[in-house]
């Protein structure tokens, strides 16, 4: 079961734009797969991506972007 959250993140990228990792609530998580991306290919809006936190716990996150603002919206137990 997922919790709902549609609170705004700190998003890390790449120099070539790719997510990375983000900060939430004061924590930072490591982005280590992109596991599917929703959206035409030019203009992807939401990731579902697995995560790591600081204390190495796993989970799936759903991110959602809009220009440069991001957004966690669900978070997931893996």
């Amino acid at each position: 079961m997922g919790h709902l959250y549609n609170e705004s993140i700190d998003a890390e990228t790449d120099p070539s734009g790719r997510l990375t990792a983000y900060r939430w609530r004061g924590l930072r998580y490591t982005v280590h797969q992109v596991l599917k991306a929703y959206g035409p290919e030019e203009d992807v809006r939401v990731y579902r991506v697995r995560v790591s936190g600081e204390d190495e716990a796993v989970a799936v996150a759903e991110l959602a972007r809009d220009a440069d603002r991001w957004r966690l919206r669900h978070l997931f137990s893996a």
